[in-house]
């Protein structure tokens, strides 16, 4: 039965390799991770309503009681990386028919291209209760339009 050895040279080139390419690998996966202020960014919608995040912190939400347009900020604390499930708070500061509103929601994030959306604790009643809704990730500006006007059409 004949056994390989190594010479110390050689173990020691072999474990620079393991750490160089293991060192790779976690930079690689890691990379692949966003941040939740990074995760939110894009557009959102059901048939009820949108979200539009933009990196910029500007948003643009749409929903039945119209059109409303401002700024985003994240409130609290906001994990590191964004996963599964993860849940950040965030307030619109927004116009909406020349009114300024300031509602809070906490959105968590479900999977890379779903997002629960419900108002945050503190400001739920029994009317905002009704708000929470499930947003699928729109792939391009034309989906979302297309969607909007097969909904529009199909409610007439």
């Amino acid at each position: 039965m004949s056994r390989h050895h190594l010479s110390p040279t050689s173990a020691r080139k072999s474990s620079r390799w393991f750490v160089v390419l293991c060192a790779l690998l976690i930079a690689t996966v890691s990379g692949c991770n966003k941040t939740p202020q990074e995760a939110v960014i894009g557009r959102w919608y059901n048939g009820d309503m949108s979200l539009r995040f933009r990196p910029n912190g500007t948003v643009v939400w749409n929903s039945p009681q119209g059109l409303a347009q401002g700024r985003y900020v994240f409130v609290g604390s906001v994990p590191r990386w964004a996963t599964e499930n993860t849940t950040i708070r965030v307030r619109l500061d927004v116009l909406r028919k020349g009114q300024a509103i300031q509602p809070m929601f906490d959105l968590q994030l479900v999977g890379s291209d779903r997002m629960r959306v419900h108002p945050a604790a503190q400001a739920q009643t029994r009317a905002t209760n009704r708000l929470q809704a499930v947003l699928r990730r729109a792939q391009s500006e034309s989906e979302t339009a297309t969607t909007s006007a097969i909904s529009a059409l199909s409610n007439r």
